[in-house]
């Protein structure tokens, strides 16, 4: 047989095996809502609920040492949703769009790796800045006497700038663990005659190390997971030992409940969340110390990855419902974001406000002018036919009384209030009233009768 001389030119790639290639290639439901439309709906109210929570727990208002670790949570859950929108966008678009149309570039596919590792960072510093201020709690609940020397807030700033140095160090391997590359085989086949390039990252010399490799794992599991959890585990039951034993206390001595006690509780309740949306996680972390193998492999078996997505859309989820234990729990955070931010309700109770002092104020002056009447009618139940040097003198007192609008009346007057009230009821119009009311009004006309009668 003779050689062939075969060049690359003579292969041709039948349509059918083209389009079954573009075929394989199609995209998962599950990654598409999964890693895509939930995660990215989650990050965005991340976004904005720790932004909120920042910029409350930072005013002067907020002055505790609690409240600075607070703010760190909030820093670094904030951190985490949004260095995860790169990943989740890109998984968010339509599912008819195939694998090798979405913008897998290599500026795009590096953003992907740096943005992957400041997430995996910014979901440590949460883990370690809740066990900061569980033993802050700890200490000002279990320890009082000492609580005011530690607990400042001098401290909470010096440890939250501590947790944030170790996080660069433990954030800048995991940049280096991945890198780009280039799918060659994938390009010459789909864009052969097109400039365009697809990449994906895969694991760098470094990420191959096998010493690198367990190293961070027994970092990633114990340091991450097992020994906070547990410091977090053991002391929230002694924080709920000892809140038990004080609302005792306070119930037998019929004293009010200690004031920071609503603080102990929010953290209970912001520590409590992170234990159950962080658990499966750390169960993936156990699982790379049982068998690393089948993370190691380039396609681990599909129900491992569907397990992997939803532990990360759960740690994702507790970085965006911190806000949300926040208000239930916190009063003080929660007055002070209505005051801030709930301008609407602010304006609602002020028209509030103004329409119950507006009421308030016509009350009052309907009962100085029902006291003005009731007093002028004894007057003249006195003195039915005053003198003008009299009646100027009442003219003066019920001027003063006019003038001056109080708001309590006499107890002498109250009769004549229900007489005034009851006349009001069954007006009678007769002719002798009528005609005394003009006597009344016209006191010379009086005078003049009584004259004539007594001459």
């Amino acid at each position: 047989m003779s050689s062939l001389n075969i060049t690359d030119e003579d292969f041709v790639i039948d349509n059918d095996v083209l389009s079954a290639i573009r075929k394989s290639l199609t995209r998962n439901p599950f990654d598409h809502y999964v890693n895509g439309v939930c995660g990215l709906i989650i990050c965005l109210l991340g976004i904005v609920s720790n932004a909120l929570s920042f910029s409350i727990l930072i005013r002067r208002v907020m002055r505790l040492s609690t409240y600075v670790y607070l703010a760190g949570l909030c820093l670094s859950d904030f951190t985490t949703c949004l260095f995860l929108l790169p990943g989740y966008i890109l998984n968010a678009y339509p599912l008819e769009i195939p694998d090798y149309d979405l913008p897998r570039t290599y500026a795009y596919t590096k953003l992907l790796i740096i943005a992957g590792a400041i997430s995996t960072t910014g979901r440590v510093l949460s883990v370690w800045l809740c066990v900061a201020f569980t033993i802050d709690r700890w200490i000002m609940i279990c320890r009082p006497f000492v609580g005011p020397i530690y607990c400042t807030m001098k401290n909470a700033r010096c440890v939250t700038i501590i947790i944030f140095i170790i996080g660069i160090f433990y954030a800048f391997p995991l940049v280096l663990e991945y890198e780009p590359h280039e799918e060659t085989a994938l390009n010459e086949i789909l864009f052969a005659n097109t400039n365009k390039k697809n990449y994906r990252y895969i694991l760098s010399k470094l990420g191959k190390n096998s010493i690198f490799r367990w190293t961070y794992v027994l970092i990633n599991a114990l340091g991450v997971y097992v020994i906070p959890l547990t410091i977090i585990i053991i002391l929230n039951r002694k924080l709920l030992i000892s809140i038990r034993l004080l609302e005792q206390r306070s119930a037998e001595y019929r004293a009010p409940s200690p004031t920071k006690q609503g603080v102990t509780v929010m953290l209970l309740a912001t520590t409590i969340l992170l234990l159950v949306f962080r658990l499966p996680s750390a169960t993936i972390s156990i699982m790379w110390l049982i068998s690393a193998k089948m993370f190691i492999n380039e396609k681990p078996p599909f129900l491992l990855r569907k397990f992997h997505s939803i532990a990360n859309l759960c740690a994702t989820l507790n970085a965006a419902t911190t806000f949300i234990m926040f208000i239930i729990y916190g009063a003080k955070f929660r007055s002070e974001f209505t005051n801030i931010y709930c301008c609407c309700l602010n304006r609602l109770k002020r028209k509030q406000v103004l329409f119950n002092n507006q009421h308030e104020q016509n009350i009052k002056e309907i009962l100085s002018s029902d006291i003005n009447v009731n007093e002028q009618s004894i007057t003249n139940q006195i003195n039915p036919f005053p003198i003008n040097q009299s009646y100027g003198k009442v003219r003066q007192v019920d001027t003063r009384h006019s003038s001056s609008a109080t708001t309590t009346t006499s107890i002498s007057s109250l009769p004549s209030l229900r007489r005034l009230r009851y006349q009001r009821r069954s007006p009678r119009y007769s002719i002798e009233r009528e005609y005394d009311f003009m006597n009344h009004n016209n006191p010379n006309r009086n005078l003049q009768q009584h004259y004539e009668l007594t001459t």
